[in-house]
């Protein structure tokens, strides 16, 4: 469930100046947590850093992705 509440953390600051603000004066991940927690939304130190995991494992993905070989012959 806190991994919903990190995409709605996320959504809203994506929509509130105010709300990215606060957080460009986020230091830590500590003060991000905090700061989720004061707006009500319930998210660990865990789902930041699998969100960030999962980020780079997509831009790997991303990045090595090989075009199909073309067939001379057809």
């Amino acid at each position: 469930m806190s991994h919903e509440e990190l995409n709605d953390f996320i959504h809203a600051a994506e929509r509130s100046l105010a709300l990215r603000k606060e957080l460009k004066d986020c230091n830590n991940y500590q003060m991000i947590l905090d700061l989720a927690k004061k707006l009500g939304f319930n998210i660990s130190l865990y789902d930041l850093q699998d969100d960030i995991k999962d980020e780079r494992i997509r831009e790997w993905f991303e990045s090595s992705k090989i075009n199909p070989i073309k067939n001379p012959y057809r």
